[in-house]
């Protein structure tokens, strides 16, 4: 009697891995990761398609195994950014408390909702948030001109300027924290329906809501994503959309590339990752749109 074929252990005797090797997997960790840290996200927007294009997982497959390296990808973003003090804890908390409340249901939204109306929905609000990140940029480097004189202003000088806000009053901070827990219950439902890191939701409204300089933006962002990724992946191995002999290499990726771009990224100026944040995203959203043409 032949030996049954080796398959990758999966979370589900009900769900057939993918034969894919590891270093398809780890290269799209390390992909997803360098382009997460290097822009706040989780770097599942960057994972799933890989996954699923040449590592041959399913939609549900990626979307599982992917919030491993999500939460790989915030820790190590989390280090990176830390050693240069580009991480406002307590605001990562405030968004990881409530974020955790919602992952889980937004784990198990996935099969509640049409795949294509929700993709769509999506990709619409990615259009829409994408472009709101550098224009407050824009609108506070214009008013910083305005309040010199109009005289004109360096952008580097600029940017490393506005490293250092002023202190918010305890009335203040509290209310912003406040603000971000509400912000922390729409990342995670994203975070766990969607198998990202809920950047995409987190890095925009920290830049509206807060004074924080970008790359303390990113920083929280990538600390606040790891708690509701670790939930949804428990949900998602639960739903058997876990390929558990793919974790190591994915994580391991992740968390090298993550770091990595953080270090990039403390270093140059603000304005550049804000136009790439937008951009990235914006293009993201129109793609899926293109692509779900037809469909309903």
């Amino acid at each position: 009697r032949l030996a049954p074929p080796a398959r990758w252990l999966c979370s589900s005797s009900s769900s057939l891995p993918p034969p894919s090797p590891m270093p398809a997997v780890f290269g799209a960790g390390l992909a997803g990761g360098a382009f997460g840290g290097l822009v706040g996200l989780g770097g599942g927007v960057i994972m799933i398609p890989l996954m699923t294009g040449f590592a041959r997982f399913s939609q549900h497959q990626a979307t599982g195994t992917s919030s491993a390296a999500v939460a790989g990808t915030g820790a190590a973003g989390c280090l990176s950014y830390g050693t240069a003090g580009a991480v406002d804890l307590p605001a990562a908390g405030a968004i990881a408390v409530t974020a955790l409340l919602t992952a889980r249901l937004g784990a198990k939204a996935t099969s509640l909702f049409n795949a294509a109306q929700m993709s769509r929905a999506f990709a619409v609000f990615q259009m829409v948030v994408s472009p709101m990140v550098p224009l407050k940029g824009l609108l506070v480097r214009q008013q910083k001109q305005g309040d010199a004189g109009g005289a004109e202003v360096d952008p580097v000088a600029a940017a490393e300027t506005a490293t250092a806000p002023a202190a918010p009053t305890p009335s203040s901070r509290n209310a912003e924290l406040l603000k971000l827990m509400g912000v922390g219950l729409v990342a995670g439902f994203a975070s766990g329906m969607f198998g990202i890191g809920g950047g995409v939701v987190i890095t925009p409204a920290l830049c509206l809501l807060t004074e924080m300089p970008f790359a303390c933006v990113l920083g929280t962002t990538l600390a606040a994503m790891v708690p509701p990724s670790l939930v949804a992946m428990g949900t998602h191995h639960q739903l058997g959309n876990v390929v558990v002999s793919a974790v190591a290499p994915l994580v391991a990726g992740s968390a090298l590339g993550s770091f990595a771009s953080g270090q990039v990224a403390v270093r140059v100026p603000e304005e550049p990752l804000q136009w790439s944040f937008a951009v990235v995203i914006f293009a993201q959203g129109a793609l899926k749109l293109w692509t779900l043409r037809g469909k309903v």
